[in-house]
């Protein structure tokens, strides 16, 4: 061996002893001294041993502040408390979970011990409940993230540019929050401006694609036989920014106000050609004549207005009248009476069944009086329902009940006026106003058994009935 061979040798063989050391004494120092980043009641005791640990807590203050800052800013000060100095033996176990010279520093290690539970739990449960109540107080005067609004402006679609915002998303905060509870320092949170989310910018798309409908739309309002066409952008009126289209309810029911003074049927007096003899009437407009329809505008107007801002109704929608007073719904008809009808003649104690202006029965019948408690009313009228058979109730003139069985029952009031068959007149009554005096009826429209079918087969429900003298 050469003198060189023999120098390297022994230099390895140093080497080796010094690594060999070298990580003996980094073993041994590792597990004597706390790890990087290690803290304890929220103090660092990193790269200490428990000896310079328990001096070094025992020379800190043992009073926790509790307080609570969001961006910087004091948010919550809770109650101060005092923690009383940890012992050597409580280190020293905290030191055998928490030790090594190498050991990982990209997390912080917090130790909290036994001292410290009393503080957690007032942290864990009133401290937190302030803070919660406060971030929800400063979210309601903080701005929140919106996107780019759309909204009408004197009828032309406007945008408003989209916005970051300042508001605390709570549940996120809270959680930040229970990650430095046991740490015992004064608790800092942190938030970012916010942007609107997906969800929130889709339905702001959806209001604009609302307010461009809504414009354009058109309905197709059928009522009183008629069709009117009202456009959206008549109505649509300016909106704010985000918010779902607006209509003007003023002037949807001034227009139809409008329709239902020209075209509603109830209580009005009506100029009536007859069929039967061409001579022109007036039919009056009392209660008791109940033929026809009145628009309830406010709620008629609300139901189109929904429907205006409906997306789902698309345009060109018909629209049926919905919201009316009276008793008739026969308001889809091309004309307020039509030529499908009943004409009552009192004078002559005639009735005639038309169906589209052809005449399919003349019929003589007895009626009540013309004036009394038994009078048969005058006006225009509606056949309320069918009803067959049946049996009609009452009391007579000397205040005995009556119940009479009927084939066929037409009624035209509600308190009890209508068309009915009457097998208990005799033939000759029928017709012939000598009888009235002695053969008339409670009020109603006696026909002969023969011909009531041919009435029930050639009249419907709503159709009108004018009875007249």
């Amino acid at each position: 061996m050469t003198k060189n061979n023999h120098q390297l040798r022994w230099t390895l063989i140093g080497l080796g002893i010094l690594i060999v050391g070298g990580g003996l004494f980094a073993w041994q120092y590792g597990q004597t001294h706390f790890a990087p980043k290690t803290t304890i009641d929220g103090k660092s005791v990193a790269g200490l041993t428990a000896n310079q640990a328990t001096q070094k807590l025992a020379a800190s203050s043992s009073t926790i502040t509790n307080r609570v800052y969001l961006n910087g800013k004091l948010l919550v000060t809770g109650k101060s408390q005092t923690v009383s100095s940890v012992t050597k033996t409580q280190v020293k176990d905290a030191l055998k979970k928490h030790h090594g010279l190498f050991a990982s520093s990209s997390k912080s290690s917090a130790v909290a011990l036994t001292n410290s539970d009393k503080v957690v739990t007032y942290r864990n449960n009133n401290l937190k409940k302030q803070v919660t109540q406060a971030l929800k107080t400063y979210n309601k005067t903080a701005t929140a993230a919106h996107p780019t609004y759309y909204y009408l402006k004197n009828g032309s679609i406007k945008t408003q540019a989209a916005a970051k915002g300042n508001q605390v998303t709570v549940t996120k905060a809270l959680a930040s929050y229970d990650n430095q509870v046991k740490q015992l320092k004064n608790i800092k949170l942190k938030t970012s401006s916010s942007t609107a989310t997906q969800s929130e910018t889709a339905a702001a798309k959806a209001v604009k694609q609302n307010l461009k409908d809504s414009l354009t739309k058109t309905l197709i309002y059928h009522v009183g036989g008629k069709n009117y066409s009202l456009k959206g952008s008549d109505y649509i009126v300016n909106t704010q920014p985000g918010k779902t289209p607006t209509v003007d309810l003023t002037a949807l029911e001034a227009k139809l106000t409008k329709i239902n003074d020209s075209d509603s049927t109830q209580g009005k007096s009506f100029s009536v050609k007859l069929l039967n003899s061409g001579k022109t009437i007036t039919t009056n407009n009392t209660t008791a004549s109940n033929y026809g329809w009145s628009l309830n505008v406010k709620s008629e107007a609300k139901m189109l207005a929904d429907k205006f801002i409906n997306a789902s109704v698309k345009s060109n929608t018909k629209v049926d009248m919905k919201n009316y007073s009276g008793q008739n719904i026969s308001y889809n008809r091309s004309s307020a009476i039509g030529s499908t009808r009943v004409e009552i003649n009192l004078s002559t104690l005639h009735e005639y069944i038309y169906v589209n202006g052809k005449l399919k029965e003349n019929i003589p019948v007895m009626s009540g009086t013309l004036s009394g408690s038994d009078k048969t009313p005058t006006g225009l009228f509606h056949i309320l329902y069918k009803q067959s058979p049946s049996t009609l109730t009452g009391k007579n003139d000397n205040g005995s009940a009556y119940a009479s069985k009927v084939s066929y029952w037409e009624p035209l009031t509600e308190d009890g006026v209508g068309m009915h068959d009457s097998s208990w007149q005799p033939s000759k009554v029928y017709g012939n106003t000598s009888y009235r005096s002695t053969y008339h009826s409670h009020g109603c429209l006696n026909n002969p058994p023969s011909k009531m079918k041919s009435v029930w087969e050639n009249t419907s429900t709503t159709e009108p009935v004018i009875i007249y003298k």
